[in-house]
């Protein structure tokens, strides 16, 4: 030691007892380790947080683009008024682009008496004071047209929490709108856990447009379809959606035993509102099904169920029937203008949802199909690549054998490429020469 160091334990580095060292690196160790599962959990949570951000923004794309195919102006605000989204039939109305609409105060296309009334719904429906205002008003386009529209609009989320208003509107310019702004019937009381509540026009016509990104199957989607019917509908209690033709259709969904009765009876008695409607295209009302004259048999059958009104709505793809929105009540004369209205809407929204879910389908089996043939034809060039090797014979050789062999065999190319590929060669081979 030189005469310039220190003494053990008396130096600026003192002297760590071996058990302290292994204790800390005990320590260090579990440190790590914990840091380390922290991270992967935090790994796993904005994962999990990128999937959910995913699938929000397909569900609102798919939202978007099932808005934009309906002839019914949609449009969605903040609680100070201002639109932060809209569909192309509310750009039409109001005469200016869609890109431009967004960010705007609303009231800037109302006539001047208009304004207070809309900024008070929008304050009540925004604190959840009030659940549905619906109102005629004035809209004056930018392109300098006027027309008279009814607006109707429900919260889709109030401002009383941490999530900022956010409030969802119908905007109707047909003259049967009209009907709309008639008195809406007392709600029955619901029964405990009855989800019969009636909802707004806005909402519901917001919520089918939702539906299909759920996934469900086309059975599901109808009877959920049914549900929100006869929640919106004013005086409906009973409601099902019938696609192809009513004599035999290929799905049916109901909210209830007594519409899926209903059906059947129109079925048996093969004649009915629900028929005419699909064949005519036409909506259909029946006041007393009992004895309404057009249907006598159906009116005999009819007296042993509760449906006394009946409004059938056609839902059409195209310009064509597709199926039929039924609605039923157990009450004489029970369905007037406005519920046959909101039920043409219903149907509106409910073709285009059937329409976006028919092409999906029909992409989903598209690229089905697609990505069967491509793993069909990439067995089929390792087949041509085992016989070229086995039988020294060229690309063309091989797959002419393929063929020779499918058609004498009445077997597909891509199963004997299989059956080459998986190590069938020389039966396949054998086979061949015979």
């Amino acid at each position: 030691m030189s005469s310039t160091d220190p003494a053990p334990g008396t130096g600026p580095w003192p002297e760590v007892p071996a058990d302290r060292v292994v204790d800390t690196l005990a320590d260090l160790s579990v440190a790590h380790e914990e840091l380390r599962v922290a991270e992967e959990e935090l790994l796993a949570q904005q994962e999990e947080i990128a999937r959910l951000v995913e699938r929000y923004d397909a569900e609102r794309r798919w939202r978007a683009h099932l808005t934009a195919v309906l002839p019914v102006g949609l449009f969605v605000t903040d609680g100070a008024g201002k639109v932060v989204e809209a569909n192309p039939a509310v750009a039409g109305l109001l005469g200016v682009a869609l890109p431009r609409l967004l960010g705007k105060p609303f009231t800037v296309f109302l006539a001047p008496r208009d304004v207070p009334g809309f900024r008070t719904a929008v304050r009540e429906l925004a604190a959840g004071v009030t659940a549905e205002h619906r109102t005629a008003v004035t809209v004056h386009g930018r392109d300098g047209a006027r027309a008279e529209a009814v607006l109707s609009g429900v919260a889709e989320a109030t401002g009383t929490g941490p999530v900022p208003a956010r409030l969802q509107w119908v905007l109707t310019t047909d003259p049967e709108d009209a009907a709309l702004l008639e008195p809406l019937p007392e709600p029955e009381p619901a029964s405990p856990g009855d989800d019969a509540a009636p909802i707004g026009i806005a909402e519901a016509l917001a919520e089918l447009t939702r539906l299909a990104s759920a996934g469900a199957d086309r059975r599901q989607l109808l009877g959920r379809m049914a549900t929100l019917a006869q929640r919106v509908v004013p005086s409906s209690c009973w409601v099902s959606v019938t696609i192809g033709s009513p004599r035999d259709p290929k799905y049916i969904g109901t909210d209830s035993t007594a519409a899926q009765e209903a059906d059947g009876r129109q079925m048996q008695a093969d004649e009915g509102p629900c028929l005419d409607a699909y064949t005519s295209g036409e909506v259909v009302v029946s006041g007393e099904l009992r004895t309404d004259p057009r249907w006598p048999v159906l009116a005999r059958l009819a007296v042993a169920g509760p449906v006394r009104s009946v409004l059938a709505v056609p839902v059409a793809l195209g310009g064509a029937p597709t199926g039929v929105l039924n609605v039923y009540s157990p009450r004489v004369d029970a369905f007037g203008p406005a519920d046959r209205r909101v039920a043409e809407l219903v149907a509106l929204a409910a073709a285009a949802v059937l329409q976006e879910v028919a092409e999906r389908e029909s992409l989903r089996r598209l690229t089905s199909n697609l990505e069967q043939a491509l793993a069909s034809r990439a067995v089929i060039d390792q087949a041509k690549g085992v016989l070229m090797s086995r039988l020294g014979v060229d690309a063309d050789d091989a797959w002419a054998r393929l063929v020779t062999l499918s058609n004498r065999l009445n077997v597909k190319v891509r199963d004997l490429a299989r059956l080459v590929v998986e190590g069938h060669a020389d039966e396949v081979i054998a086979a061949a020469a015979h």
